[in-house]
């Protein structure tokens, strides 16, 4: 991948399953820096006050950070099986919990890694993989004439549409691939004979469906 991409999970999303009476939790969510990761697995401690561990790992992009933790679990059973599954994928800028509810069966090292993978697998199968590409905000600024038009041209060319203001004109609040930004507001000014604005604002990462 180009330094504008980068594959990591679409959303926040858990997915559970029982292993000899022992329930675990797999918690996914895309993050950005250590803080988010921090407060991930603060607020997974939170929903799982009797859990009997919460092990974890998270991969994040800028400064090449990985942690991970087996969170009292023998040593490494439980932080880099989670850790394996994030890298066999290829992902970054990521964070998976596994919450481990201990039911009083031992599960043996190997049944434990075992477990801790295939919990996080299934949050990462839940939360879903996507490319994530740098985009460019931008707002458009269109008469009422144009605007339909505009909203024609933008599902067709798989623009984001964050937000639409309608005052004495349409203003549309969109996002574009960043090597696409340039000749998509072309695009959207020859469309309108001219007659339509381009407001440049910030770049951001994102994903297409």
């Amino acid at each position: 991948m180009d330094y504008y991409s980068y594959k990591t999970v679409k959303k926040e999303s858990s997915a559970e399953f029982t292993e000899k009476k022992s329930v675990f939790i797999g918690w996914v969510k895309p993050i950005y820096d250590e803080k988010s990761a921090r407060d991930f697995i603060n607020e997974v401690q939170a929903k799982s006050p009797g859990a009997g561990h919460n092990a974890y790992a998270y991969i994040i992009r800028e400064n090449n950070i990985t942690r991970f933790s087996d969170a009292g679990e023998p040593s490494g059973t439980a932080g880099i099986p989670v850790l394996s599954v994030l890298q066999k994928q290829d992902l970054t800028n990521v964070i998976a919990v596994v919450t481990r509810y201990w039911c009083g069966i031992m599960l043996g090292a190997g049944g434990l890694v075992r477990a801790y993978s295939h919990a996080a697998r299934i949050g990462v199968e839940s939360a879903g993989i996507a490319l994530w590409e740098s985009f460019t905000e931008f707002d458009v600024v269109c008469s009422y004439a144009d605007y339909e038009k505009i909203l024609k041209y933008i599902k067709s060319a798989k623009i984001i549409l964050d937000g639409t203001l309608f005052e004495a004109d349409v203003t549309l609040s969109l996002a574009a691939r960043h090597d696409n930004f340039e000749r998509y507001s072309q695009e959207i000014i020859d469309l309108t004979n001219a007659q339509s604005i381009i407001d440049k604002r910030s770049a951001r990462y994102d994903f297409l469906d």
